[in-house]
């Protein structure tokens, strides 16, 4: 069944770059599937343009005709030719990241507007994004995660309390973005600092939690009619100068990680990741998809670091390697996305 898809990407949050270049994966296997597919980016001010077809080819036409999606009805209106345009659509598709688009806000306007929209819903984004509200209820449901606190840039607690508390060695990072953007690591003072006042750029609330060496483990989660589909499992490798898998490593340096699918785990390691990973969905009131980041110490403690609603689609991106390791093209795993998005 052909449907008449908005896929929306780009975005005000400091994950921009990041969105266009997941709409850019997921396009063209909307188009291959045989979708109708109307293409909405929406600038770093907020504002919503509806991009001529094949828009996401070339260059992004930030002068395209301004997008209004009428509230209560599945109609987007934009002036074309100097002539008022009206497209029904049956579906959202958000290839966002970070606040205004996966926290529950594009989420909340397309319920109000009585459109499915891919992915999780107002309030399991919401809850998923916030790293702090994430932790304490993984941790009700006894899903280890790395100690931690919060902070806001008025409120910076001491470095020596912090050392009494988390260690030496820490991370600190916004709570409400992806990406690896705005996140540091930290061993002195004057690091701290510094740290508190970069990631307060991003976002009002801070985590600041203890450092856990181990392998960076990372589990895809797909709902399906049949139940949940947990992935074959990655792993990251830092390489270089990286000392983590930040922005620069991900995006930038081409030779800053290493990505290894399936990872070289036991099977044992492998269900328990697994099982976490769907236990996590569950207790998090997630739905359709959502990629699982985790630490594997070296004495075998599983730490689930941190959980995405709306996975990276880019060409390095983890989620869509790790299904493709388990049997599922491209294609196919946006068909099963879209699947179970109008299963409702």
């Amino acid at each position: 069944m052909s449907l008449e898809i908005a896929l929306v990407y780009g975005g005000r949050s400091a994950e921009h770059d990041v969105s266009v270049r997941s709409a850019n994966t997921v396009y063209p296997a909307l188009m291959r599937l045989g979708h109708v597919v109307h293409c909405i980016h929406i600038d770093r001010l907020g504002i919503w343009r509806y991009q001529a077809d094949g828009a996401l080819k070339g260059a992004i036409d930030e002068k395209a005709p301004v997008v209004s999606l009428q509230l209560g009805r599945r109609i987007l209106s934009f002036l074309s030719e100097e002539s008022q345009k009206e497209v029904e659509i049956d579906v959202i598709y958000p290839a966002l990241h970070g606040p205004w688009g996966e926290d529950g806000t594009l989420q909340g306007l397309a319920a109000m507007s009585n459109l499915p929209c891919v992915g999780s819903s107002t309030l399991g984004s919401a809850v998923a994004m916030d790293k702090d509200v994430t932790k304490k209820l993984l941790q009700y449901h006894q899903i280890a995660v790395a100690p931690w606190m919060t902070s806001s840039c008025t409120t910076m607690p001491a470095w020596l309390d912090v050392v009494s508390k988390l260690g030496d060695a820490i991370f600190v990072k916004p709570a409400s973005l992806g990406s690896s953007v705005g996140v540091c690591r930290v061993t002195n003072e004057e690091q701290f600092r510094h740290s508190i006042l970069d990631a307060a750029k991003f976002c009002n609330k801070i985590v600041i939690e203890t450092e856990i060496r181990g392998r960076e483990i990372e589990c895809g989660i797909l709902q399906t009619a049949e139940g949940l589909v947990a992935s074959d499992l990655g792993e990251i490798t830092p390489l270089g100068n990286h000392q983590f898998y930040d922005y620069d490593a991900k995006y930038d340096d081409q030779k800053g990680a290493q990505l290894v699918v399936p990872a070289d785990v036991s099977i044992d390691v492998k269900r328990r990741i697994q099982e976490i990973a769907k236990c996590a969905f569950h207790c998090l009131g997630l739905k359709t998809l959502a990629r699982i980041d985790f630490f594997l110490t070296q004495d075998g403690e599983i730490i689930l670091n941190e959980v995405n609603t709306l996975p990276g689609f880019t060409s390095i991106s983890m989620y869509p390697k790790m299904f493709a390791s388990s049997g599922y093209s491209l294609d196919k795993l946006v068909e099963a996305i879209l699947r179970d998005t109008m299963a409702d």
